[in-house]
């Protein structure tokens, strides 16, 4: 309840997914965070389980932006007698914002049908 955590992100890379032994899918995620002042970024890992990784596959690519909602958790495990620590968002919930191509379609179009239709258009006098 305490441990939640709601940010605006953008994907860095393209999702990875994969899938358990037991049949659950997992999408790992690499999100940049930054504030309106460019020299602060922050990156960070997030991942998603079931039906959220399965929407995140499907409809996140890089350099989409998203609301991410989850909770902030460790991962600990020891390679080559070292010990190492990995903290990570576990996404509960996803939020897409507008799409680049999205916007860029739209204003395109709609300045392109305006001067379709003036170059069409007859003076009635």
């Amino acid at each position: 309840m305490y441990n939640s955590i709601t940010a605006a992100a953008y994907l860095v890379k393209d999702p990875e997914a994969r899938t358990t032994s037991t049949g659950k899918k997992v999408v790992n995620l690499r999100v940049g965070i930054s504030s309106s002042n460019v020299k602060d970024k922050c990156y960070v890992d997030v991942q998603y389980w079931d039906k959220q990784a399965e929407i995140a596959e499907k409809y996140l690519t890089k350099g989409r932006e998203f609301i991410v909602q989850g909770e902030l958790s460790m991962s600990s495990w020891e390679k080559d007698g070292k010990n190492f620590t990995k903290y990570f968002i576990r996404g509960k919930d996803l939020q897409f914002l507008s799409s680049k191509k999205k916007e860029s379609d739209d204003s395109g179009d709609g300045a392109t049908s305006a001067k379709k239709e003036k170059v069409g258009e007859e003076v009635p006098f």
